[in-house]
């Protein structure tokens, strides 16, 4: 893999991230920590690379038509820090290798614990950011496969079985964070399916045009700091 275009966060970028991911500089239906993680993972996990400045957007709301994003240093870090979040994810799970059983490792997934009964289940918000990613390359991905057998068998074990199915849900800690590990290799060895197609793999996105002047105001006719080569208006300042 060629050199990483950013550093990876560290622990206190981390905590920086997943408080700007909830804080009223955002608005209130953006992605949490877990969500983003695994909406992430579906972006670096599709066939093909999808464009930053298709997938960055959502992140801030679903709300398409107006993200209610203003701009500054707050959505200078925030813009930065996703992105950095998003090379990380690149860089693992493009990395990972298989151990002596086959089996993928060196990423995983992130999640929340689960602090009361009214909280989500534990990778429940990660399936839901990874379903939305997923929904990007959902459509046209059987018609660049021969054999598509492996690739649904890879997509059932991340989004478990058909709501359909009368199997009860389990609520206990370690058969969640299991079933959340095996998601997690699931995404790797999709990653895997794909390169062996010889289909392009996704690379890091270059962070520096997001890094500004702290509390620096984005023109809406100035290039968004995510880095699209876009117009600020015509990407994360769309409204």
């Amino acid at each position: 893999m060629n050199a990483p275009r950013s550093l990876p966060l560290n622990d206190d970028e981390l905590e920086q991230l997943e408080e700007l991911l909830v804080s009223d500089d955002v608005p209130a239906d953006c992605m949490n920590l877990e969500m983003l993680d695994g909406y992430l993972a579906a972006i670096v996990a599709s066939p093909l690379p999808i464009p930053v400045e298709k997938w960055l957007p959502p992140v801030w709301s679903a709300d398409e038509e107006e993200p209610g994003f203003g701009g500054g240093a707050s959505l200078q870090k925030a813009i930065e820090l996703v992105l950095r979040y998003y090379n990380d994810q690149v860089a693992a799970i493009g990395d990972a290798e298989g151990d002596e059983e086959g089996e993928a490792e060196g990423w995983q997934p992130f999640c929340y614990a689960q602090g009361g009964d009214d909280d989500p289940l534990i990778g429940e918000e990660w399936t839901a950011g990874f379903e939305q990613g997923f929904e990007m390359w959902a459509s046209d991905w059987p018609d660049r496969v021969g054999d598509t057998s492996i690739a649904e068998s890879l997509l059932e074990s991340i989004f478990g079985p058909d709501e359909e199915d009368d199997e009860p849900v389990s609520t206990d800690t370690d058969a969640l964070l299991a079933e959340l590990e095996q998601k997690g290799i699931a995404v790797q060895h999709l990653y895997q399916a794909w390169r062996a197609l010889g289909l392009p793999a996704p690379e890091q996105v270059e962070v520096g045009a997001a890094v500004q002047a702290a509390g620096s105001a984005v023109g809406r006719n100035e290039p968004c700091p995510c880095g699209s080569g876009k117009k600020y208006k015509k990407c994360c300042g769309a409204s």
